[in-house]
């Protein structure tokens, strides 16, 4: 059993996770897929002796999610800071209790 980490840049959000995972687990030889669309991560658990890392790949490369590093964006050294969100001050919201009763059940966590 060999366990590979993969970085999918487009899996950001979680149908993203749902399709992956649903794309590679019935794959031959794969026995666990675990995927983070918040750390863009997949971890897949799969036999050697019925599939391979670049078969795994080609599988995400074909549907979309090709395997590779994350892009970070880094602030510009061009930015400034907007000077009218500190005239702004410190808001706040409060939910209203009639949007609370009609929500239903499945609001409450």
């Amino acid at each position: 059993m060999k366990k590979v980490t993969l970085t999918i840049p487009a899996m950001y959000a979680d149908h993203h996770v749902t399709r992956v995972k649903n794309l590679l687990s019935p794959l031959a030889g794969v026995e666990n897929v675990i995927a983070s669309s918040a750390f863009k991560e997949v971890v897949i658990e799969y036999d050697e002796t019925k599939t391979s890392e670049a078969a795994l790949g080609k599988a995400l490369v074909d549907a979309g999610y090709a395997p590779g590093v994350e892009e970070i964006v880094v602030t510009s050294p061009f930015a400034t800071p907007d000077v009218a969100w500190e005239k702004l001050g410190v808001r706040s919201t409060e939910t209203s209790q009639v949007d609370l009763q009609l929500s239903g059940e499945f609001r409450k966590y």
